[in-house]
């Protein structure tokens, strides 16, 4: 099947560059304009099937409760904290937005949705770190919480 992506994706860009070298048209932007989007759909296809292969492979490894490693609860690893799976998890969701981000500025506007669910995701994440971070007993660390998140709430 990918090598019948290939030879279309291959004729595809040859219906376009021969239409470029012609100069674009009355009678020929509509055929362009068709062209464009095939190739564009073919494009996003792949994506999203290296996409679909990257997150297999990345939570291959987790187990049926979402912990890496052999059920120690949900610490994972003997030694972690509870904040260091959330910080891995949003660097990841950090990567899916960039990757989408990039998607996006390639022309595949179809992106934009991974980018929404990963900025949502991120967010989740940034919510319980301050959660946990919020558990101290402390003035001070209550006081730099507020003073962000209001910084955060002023956002345009």
């Amino acid at each position: 099947m990918h090598e019948v992506k290939d030879k279309l994706l291959e004729e595809l860009e040859k219906g376009i560059n021969g239409i470029a070298e012609q100069g674009i048209k009355d009678e020929n932007i509509d055929i362009l304009s068709k062209l464009i989007d095939m190739h564009k759909d073919i494009k996003n296809e792949e994506y999203w099937e290296k996409k679909g292969e990257a997150i297999e492979m990345r939570y291959r490894d987790y187990n049926e409760y979402g912990n890496r490693g052999y059920g120690r609860g949900n610490y994972g690893r003997r030694g972690r904290y509870r904040g260091e799976d959330i910080m891995e998890e949003m660097m990841e969701r950090y990567d899916e937005y960039n990757e989408a981000s990039d998607e996006m500025n390639r022309g595949n506007y179809g992106a934009e949705s991974g980018m929404v669910k990963s900025v949502e995701g991120i967010m989740k994440n940034i919510y319980e770190i301050v959660c946990e971070l919020s558990e101290a007993d402390s003035p001070e660390v209550m006081r730099v919480i507020k003073k962000y998140s209001k910084k955060i709430e002023e956002m345009e």
